[in-house]
């Protein structure tokens, strides 16, 4: 029986590996895609530590690395489909096999946010897109639209500036809610943003033409000819195996811990996104450190 399963393998899960390896913990890491979770997805890095700036690409390679070292095998697209309570642990059933663990870390971070629009589904991988830097080389020197000006949507917006012919920045509140820094960048930019929009409608042939939207306060309706749009409109956690499991999750379905990352159950752990406190990559990591203490701890007292 391992010491511990790590289930994601993203900021935080890759985190707690290093920290759990360098205990001597015995160890298993599995993701459902590529490791690096949302680091992949990310065009650069200007607020981490130690770091100007940083490619996304660029610092998953690096953990990594750092795991490669310590000789940890991560388990990429491997799916974890159920954890089970045992008497002396917990047995995690994924699609690569099934391994039994005294301890268990859940970091299984969080999923974009889908469009309630007409089409939305219908072009879901046909122009409609929730990583700009996956496909937005598709679309370039073409029209393409981003939708959701937190941080997330301004950031992807300029990235697409640089490639794109025009790049529309739709934002349903009456102003966008990134940080300053990104307002100053999107002044110098190939980008016109649209605030207090309501997209509401897709459409297309075979593959997306444009979108529809409202301007909320004079309900008159627009359309725009764009080839791509990259949809930037929040996050919701993946906490479906800690639910089944029996793990408390709050009231938007983040998974409730205390400082130490213990949630409810003895022996299992949540870091990262999926706990929903400010979901920052610094914090991910911070998180992915506690909780391997944490489980550490749980194992060894």
């Amino acid at each position: 029986m391992l010491d511990l399963a790590i289930i994601g393998a993203g900021p935080a899960g890759l985190t707690a590996a290093i920290y759990a390896k360098r205990k001597g913990l015995s160890l298993a890491i599995f993701d459902s895609g590529s490791s690096g979770g949302k680091l992949n997805e990310i065009v650069v890095l200007e607020n981490y530590p130690g770091f100007v700036s940083i490619k996304g690409l660029e610092l998953a390679e690096k953990l990594r690395e750092q795991l490669t070292n310590l000789n940890v095998e991560i388990k990429e697209f491997c799916k974890v489909k159920e954890i089970l309570k045992e008497e002396n642990g917990f047995k995690i059933v994924a699609d690569c096999g099934k391994v039994s663990a005294k301890s268990v870390i859940i970091a299984t971070g969080t999923a974009h946010r889908k469009l309630n629009a007409k089409g939305s589904e219908q072009f879901e991988g046909k122009g409609i897109s929730y990583c700009a830097t996956c496909d937005g080389p598709l679309h370039a020197g073409k029209d393409v639209a981003v939708i959701g000006g937190g941080n997330s949507g301004a950031m992807n917006a300029l990235y697409l500036s640089k490639i794109c012919n025009r790049v529309y920045l739709i934002e349903y509140m009456p102003k966008l809610k990134c940080e300053e820094a990104y307002l100053r960048k999107l002044k110098d930019a190939n980008v016109k943003i649209i605030t207090n929009a309501e997209v509401f409608e897709f459409f297309g042939k075979e593959v997306l033409e444009g979108l529809r939207y409202r301007d909320r306060v004079s309900q008159k309706q627009y359309e725009l000819k764009v080839s791509g749009a990259f949809v930037y409109i929040g996050l919701k956690p993946n906490s479906e195996l800690a639910k089944k499991l029996g793990c408390s999750l709050d009231d938007k379905g983040y998974i409730e811990v205390d400082q130490h990352m213990s949630t409810n159950m003895p022996g299992v752990f949540a870091a990262g996104d999926v706990t929903g406190i400010f979901q920052q990559l610094i914090v991910a990591c911070a998180q992915g450190a506690i909780a391997a203490e944490s489980a550490y701890r749980f194992l060894t007292d």
